[in-house]
């Protein structure tokens, strides 16, 4: 005989597991969906039916509405933009002429303007870079070629900066760095910006040599002069005492005649003996060598 409830008590039990995991998987989704983790490089833009919130997510552990918010996280740490290879800068220097060169820009997102970055410009890389290239070769046109292989290449870099800095900081983008590199000039120019280079370089040596040989000539002039003043305070001395030379040299001759050496005479005047007056002219003893 044929039973059918077994079959009915069964059949309610898998609709029953089976409502029970459609439900778990709708929580599952739920949670995934109200649950917004965001890294501590980044920022989190809501979105709440396709309309940008103020005030964004920062780094952390978040909840929001499920279903109908959209988060699109946006870096916050410093980027750099590369212009080389293909996407390098060309431009036109103040005598016209053509210059190549490489190029990085270093900038990062304000967080607390991560929501108007994204509302605004969205691409806002692309866009940037059109406004760079603008205003760079606006800025090397102010410059020669030489200035930038000399130490006006940082002048450019600071006003490059400067320039682009104006630029996007109303939009929450700050520009932190500017660097060029790779310059590529006609092998004629290369040429002639070195010679001049190294003509400034030889006449700033020729400068240096030249004030070396004047501070030279100062310092042999205050050492005549000192000299000159030594011989006028020894004279002076001399004049107010003869008597010292005359007895300074007696003792001399006095030691070089023990000395076993041969003498000459010759005469002197009567006054050079100190001490001793006479009238005639005694003989001076000079000393010579064997």
């Amino acid at each position: 005989m044929y039973v059918p409830y077994p079959q009915t008590k069964k059949s309610g039990k898998g609709k029953i597991a089976a409502l029970a995991a459609l439900f778990g998987f709708f929580i599952l989704l739920v949670l995934s969906s109200s649950v917004v983790v965001i890294d501590q490089t980044e920022v989190g833009v809501v979105k709440i039916f396709g309309r940008v919130q103020e005030k964004p997510l920062h780094p952390g552990l978040h909840f929001v509405t499920p279903f109908v918010t959209e988060v699109v996280r946006m870096p916050v740490y410093e980027k750099t933009m590369e212009m080389i290879g293909e996407k390098h800068i060309k431009a036109l220097t103040s005598e016209g002429l053509p210059v190549f060169f490489d190029m990085a820009i270093q900038y990062k997102v304000v967080p607390e303007k991560a929501p108007e970055v994204y509302s605004t410009l969205k691409n806002y890389e692309i866009w940037m870079e059109s406004r760079i290239r603008a205003h760079i070769r606006d800025i090397i046109a102010q410059y020669k070629a030489e200035d930038l292989y000399t130490e006006n290449r940082e002048l450019i870099q600071a006003d490059i900066e400067r320039r682009l800095d104006e630029e996007f900081r109303p939009y929450g983008i700050l520009i932190t760095a500017v660097l060029i590199r790779n310059i590529d000039l006609p092998e004629s120019v290369e040429r002639a910006i070195q010679a001049k280079i190294e003509a400034k370089q030889e006449a700033e040596r020729m400068q240096f040599i030249v004030q070396k040989e004047r501070l030279e000539a100062e310092r042999k002039k205050v050492e005549a002069q000192g000299i000159a003043e030594a011989n006028r305070i020894i004279g002076e001395s001399l004049r107010n005492n003869p008597e010292y030379i005359q007895w300074y040299y007696l003792q001399v001759l006095d030691d070089f005649a023990k000395s076993g050496n041969s003498v000459i005479l010759v005469p002197v005047p009567g006054n050079f003996y100190p001490g001793v007056n006479v009238t005639s002219t005694p003989p001076l003893i000079l000393p010579t060598t064997k």
